[in-house]
């Protein structure tokens, strides 16, 4: 976290102090939520939307939404090329959780003090409106304190200009980068740079002691863990926040911005988190795992993965080749030696020999070739159900055809084996001729109502 921290925050604050040297209108903007000690932190999962989260997530959509007609008119009026926006979030038992973006405004052109304060009430109405239509309480708009830095005009948003228009000519851009690395004047250095503002999210403390960050959170949930042996309130406050900020972009940049800071050169470090945090460079091999072992003894097997990094660690390759042993592997078959120096990463005839997959019997090739047929049909299926979503006026083709006359299908019933000589053309009964179906039976179906002439003789 700590790397990927130290990257972005170094990305942002050179592309705030390239764009400034080149004479773009640099703005430091906050986007607050009114909240209480009730208000959920809430999530934005999809099914699950609720919360401040999803209020601050919807309302940043709803105020300066690419497709919004006042966002649109509010980018031509003031000549916004772009932004960067980072997510921020603090927890406190007497004031709830408080969730707000920090962002970074790019004008086409230094702004005078007329038209700074105009852009700042532009957004701050957009972000009103859009925070009550996305069910959120009305954000703060005035304010009644002395001195406030504010200036009366509530705390719900802000605005500051970085490099204004009062600044001595060809200083604009050495000013920018004073705000950027010593902190705002206006707040007597309160505000770190530019840089950290928009990426340390979790490393930033909140302001006084009933305000922690992420990491605050965090470790004090790791100590009532240990001191209490069970959950706690601060365990589940934790939870509550990690199970929220599921699926929040926490740091993003528009590509109308990002497209200009490449056109103009600025040096940017392009890596993504995974190279950033890659920890394999300087590393010594010391086993090779063919696929088939993996996945046979160790990836399924509960607790094989764990054991082997800690022994790797702890013991290197004499633990390591105990602990194969111990699993009934053999060393040299089935957890191979590393390649030697002479061909590093390769693999000799003989080794690759070992990693080959076995031929998998009659049954499992039977099941295999099911399973697939399954996941086949089912596939079929899912496409054709899509299909038919996206295109509710489309024909369908039933796949029982109407036209064709319905044939009944012949009941199959058990017949009964009359006992031995009751077959007889005529029923017993009434003496009456019976059908050759029902000669076996040997009498009418039915009750019989006649007399049997024999019977009456």
């Amino acid at each position: 976290m700590a790397r990927i921290l130290a990257v972005r925050g170094s990305n942002v604050q050179l592309a705030a102090d390239g764009l400034a040297d080149r004479g773009y209108g640099i703005h430091l903007g906050t986007n607050t939520l009114r909240h209480f000690p009730r208000t959920p932190f809430g999530t934005i999962r999809k099914g699950m939307r609720f919360g401040l989260v999803a209020v601050l997530c919807d309302g940043w959509a709803g105020a300066y939404g690419s497709s919004g007609r006042r966002w649109r008119r509010i980018r031509d009026e003031f000549g916004i090329v772009g932004y960067e926006r980072g997510f921020e979030d603090t927890f406190g038992w007497g004031s709830g959780w408080h969730l707000h973006w920090h962002s970074m405004w790019v004008t086409r052109g230094i702004l005078d003090a007329e038209t700074q304060a105009a852009f700042r009430d532009a957004l701050a109405g957009a972000w009103a409106d859009a925070v009550e239509a996305a069910g959120g309480y009305s954000v703060s708009e005035t304010c009644d304190r002395d001195g406030c830095f504010c200036q009366g005009k509530g705390h719900g948003f802000d605005l500051r200009p970085l490099n204004g228009a009062d600044d001595e000519p060809g200083t604009a851009g050495k000013q920018a980068r004073y705000l950027y690395k010593d902190g705002d004047k206006a707040k007597g250095g309160g505000v770190a740079k530019i840089g950290l503002e928009l990426a340390g999210q979790n490393f930033k403390a909140g302001r006084g002691e009933d305000r922690m960050g992420p990491l605050d959170l965090g470790d004090a949930a790791a100590a009532e863990l240990e001191r209490l042996q069970a959950p706690g309130p601060f365990v589940e406050k934790y939870r509550e926040r990690e199970f929220g900020v599921f699926g929040v972009r926490k740091h993003y940049r528009t590509q109308n911005l990002n497209k200009l800071i490449k056109a103009l050169g600025i040096e940017q470090d392009t890596r993504n988190d995974a190279e950033i945090t890659d920890d394999t460079e300087g590393l010594t091999a010391i086993a090779v795992i063919p696929a088939n072992t993996w996945y046979r003894h160790i990836a399924r097997r509960q607790g094989r993965r764990l054991d082997l990094i800690k022994v790797a660690e702890t013991y290197g390759l004499p633990g390591v080749k105990r602990l194969i042993e111990s699993w009934g592997l053999e060393w040299g078959k089935d957890v191979l030696d590393p390649p030697t120096p002479d061909m590093p990463g390769d693999l000799d005839a003989e080794q690759l020999a070992l990693q080959e997959q076995r031929e998998p019997s009659p049954a499992e090739q039977e099941y295999r070739k099911a399973h697939r047929a399954a996941d086949e049909a089912r596939a079929d299926d899912v496409a054709a159900a899509l299909d038919r979503i996206r295109n509710p006026h489309q024909e369908t083709r039933p796949k029982v055809s109407l036209r064709k006359p319905f044939k009944a299908k012949p009941i199959a019933r058990a017949i009964t084996t009359p006992p031995p000589g009751a077959a007889s053309p005529v029923c017993r009964r009434c003496g009456g001729k019976l059908a050759p179906v029902l000669q076996p039976y040997g009498e009418h179906a039915g009750d019989c109502l006649r007399k049997d002439p024999e019977l009456a003789a």
